[in-house]
């Protein structure tokens, strides 16, 4: 099994849940530092295209995101695709939490960032996604919607 770490850089406490497995909450980020804050226990990663609920595996995975101010009904949710082509060692997780109609999210293999996804739901979706950049090579994303920007370099 490889590292997995969930970091909350979010004002709020989350609630969690992992490919549909049980809730379970990330304090929120220490302020005025916003230093993120991490879960008592971290979910399993599993270095394979199946696992089951509450565990993270190769390919899609869904996170389903509550503040600690609200519940269930109130869920954002983010899709992390994990590529089954990268080898994973050291996976790294920052959330985001707005709303549920905005939530995001930052994953990292050893460090380096490989996807970025925002939902925002009240104007538009959007998910952009690219595999870690090798070192010395350099890796760029832009999308443009209807007057919003997200640019990722990487």
């Amino acid at each position: 099994m490889s590292q997995f770490v969930i970091f909350n850089a979010s004002k709020s406490a989350i609630h969690i849940s992992v490919n549909q497995g049980d809730y379970f909450i990330v304090p929120a980020a220490s302020q005025p530092s916003w230093i993120p804050a991490q879960p008592q226990a971290e979910p399993d990663f599993i270095n394979k295209t199946v696992a089951g609920p509450g565990q993270l595996h190769l390919g899609d995975n869904s996170i389903t995101i509550y503040p600690d101010t609200s519940g269930p009904a109130d869920s954002g949710v983010c899709t992390l695709k994990i590529s089954t082509e990268i080898p994973i060692n050291s996976l790294q997780l920052y959330l985001f939490w707005k709303s549920a109609t905005s939530v995001a999210l930052v994953a990292l293999q050893d460090g380096q960032p490989f996807q970025a996804s925002i939902v925002t739901h009240d104007i538009t979706s959007v998910t952009t996604s690219t595999s870690p950049a090798l070192p010395g090579a350099a890796r760029s994303a832009v999308l443009l919607q209807t007057g919003h920007q997200v640019q990722i370099n990487m």
